[in-house]
């Protein structure tokens, strides 16, 4: 909570924080920038209004956040999911390329760009950063580009699926398709993979990309 406060305060005096139950409510207006704050001195461009909803174990649970000024159509082309929260980032993408997970490295990069998307869209019907498809196609496209491999589903599953082990074995077969075993093949690139993406987090990347289907344990053949 004092993370938080201490977020808002200096970056983004017009929103409030406070505590229910395990949940940590941010809401208020949220002042878009088009640079980092310090480096704006002609102030805020736009502001929205929002709602976010922040677990304690953040960064371990992903924040839900909310348009709430009516401003954002609900239709997934403005990039508001199903339950009506905004689609700020695909979580585990960030998780994987960001170097800083703070409360304050979200509201200033992630949120930001979000809602600066949504200004300039509104301006302009495009969107300055691009945008991802939506649903599996968007969540694969993501995670291929957080582990820096092609954009194939079969291979991208494989890679998730060695990824959700603490140790892959050296005799299953190499993720390359190249028909070797691990151990005679990209190992070292997968073990060096394994560091920037945590088994934790490849389990949450698989049950994403898999919605019906349980983890399986054994991903050798």
């Amino acid at each position: 909570m004092e993370e938080v406060k201490a977020a808002i305060a200096f970056d983004q005096p017009k929103l409030r924080a406070s505590v229910d139950g395990q949940t940590i409510l941010v809401e208020g207006a949220y002042l878009v920038f088009e640079q980092d704050v310090i480096a704006a001195p002609d102030g805020a461009i736009a502001e929205f209004q929002i709602r976010m909803e922040l677990r304690v174990v953040y960064p371990r649970h992903e924040p839900k956040v909310f348009e709430v000024g009516g401003r954002i159509p609900r239709i997934p082309d403005r990039h508001i999911n199903p339950d009506g929260d905004c689609c700020i980032t695909v979580w585990e993408n960030w998780l994987v390329t960001a170097n800083d997970h703070s409360f304050r490295s979200f509201l200033g990069g992630p949120i930001n760009e979000y809602f600066l998307g949504q200004f300039w869209f509104e301006r302009t019907g495009k969107w300055p950063f691009g945008e991802r498809e939506h649903g599996t196609p968007g969540l694969e496209e993501a995670y291929s580009d957080a582990l820096g491999i092609a954009n194939r589903r079969k291979s991208l599953l494989y890679h998730v699926r060695l990824l959700t082990q603490h140790w892959p074995k050296g005799h299953w077969p190499c993720p390359c398709g190249g028909g070797l075993r691990l151990r005679h093949c990209h190992r070292h690139d997968l073990m060096t993979m394994h560091q920037r993406v945590p088994p934790n987090v490849a389990r949450r990347m698989l049950r994403k990309l898999n919605p019906d289907k349980r983890e399986t344990r054994s991903v050798g053949f």
